[in-house]
């Protein structure tokens, strides 16, 4: 009977630790679960830490540097604006510049020309006979830095395009000659393909997509390309449309047309190089063959001269 009752005794001592120690748990728990509340990141800020909370680029740079694009923008004529829309996209819009933001860091470029230029003059080349060409140099420099490189980006651009314009068209013809639409050729190509030429062939087929006439779509792309070669190719696919002319034939000729004359090109630069060997080869390999050949020849006539006069 006694050890009866010392079990009963020992489960209810041990049931009442089990609950308390449940209870302590719990609350523990609960505390967790409210520190863990507490230092959420994405609690309800103030206005000021959401403010502070941004970059600094994105908080004050960005919209300082809006603000002058937008205000230089608004002073230049309209005209301007176009020609220099025109520009960047035959360019390929580099480092995504529109033509107010071209136009500003054609400003801002020439500005600080001119002010590299004043430094010069007034301070490390005060004293000097060449201070005027210098001073002059760096402002034309300055002057003509952003035409350059949208010229130097639409010439890179061109050369990619009369690259790739023959593989392209070749599989142009094999998409059609298979049984594939002009748009569903388009989009293989642009699947299969890279470079600026399958940019605006994706451009196109979405301008397609939203209702512009093909016609007048591909007749955008050249305009906005500016590229002889592709310009002809949509020449070439418009007359087609028109006239009923099987597609894959005219765009068979047309890659005939271009690989010929890319081959006349390849010759005539070819025929250029003597012409751009001759300068180097005067300047830099001739004398170096001369030394080279001519010097141990005239160090000997000259021991054998010294040892003739006695010298």
């Amino acid at each position: 009977m006694t050890t009866i009752i010392y079990v009963i005794t020992a489960l209810v001592f041990a049931d009442v630790l089990l609950v308390t120690y449940t209870m302590m748990a719990e609350t523990h728990s609960v505390r967790v679960i409210r520190r863990r509340r507490s230092l959420r990141t994405d609690r309800r800020r103030s206005a000021i830490a959401e403010m502070l909370a941004i970059p600094f680029t994105e908080r004050l740079a960005r919209p300082a540097a809006e603000r002058v694009v937008s205000a230089i923008g608004d002073r230049t004529p309209a005209n301007v604006l176009a020609a220099t829309d025109v520009q960047l996209e035959r360019a390929g819009r580099p480092f995504g510049l529109s033509a107010e933001g071209y136009i500003t860091m054609r400003a801002m470029v020439a500005v600080a020309g001119i002010g590299t230029a004043w430094w010069l003059w007034a301070g490390p080349m005060a004293d000097s006979a060449y201070r005027l060409p210098i001073a002059a140099f760096v402002v034309i420099v300055a002057l003509l830095l952003p035409v350059a490189m949208i010229h130097k980006a639409t010439e890179a651009r061109h050369a990619a395009i009369r690259k790739s314009l023959p593989d392209v068209i070749d599989l142009l013809v094999v998409s059609v000659e298979a049984g594939s639409g002009l748009d569903g050729a388009l989009a293989e190509v642009i699947e299969r393909k890279e470079g600026p030429l399958v940019e605006e062939f994706d451009r196109l087929l979405g301008e397609i997509r939203v209702g512009k006439s093909r016609r007048k779509a591909w007749e955008d792309m050249a305009e906005r390309v500016g590229e002889d070669n592709l310009s002809a190719l949509v020449a070439s696919l418009v007359q087609a449309e028109e006239v009923g002319v099987s597609i894959g034939k005219a765009l068979r000729a047309q890659a005939e047309t271009v690989r010929v004359g890319r081959s006349l090109q390849v010759r005539e630069m070819a025929a250029t190089l003597p012409v751009k060997m001759l300068f180097p080869l005067v300047l830099f390999i001739f004398p170096a063959l001369l030394v080279v050949v001519l010097g141990p020849g005239l160090m000997a006539i000259t021991n054998v001269l010294g040892f003739l006069t006695g010298d």
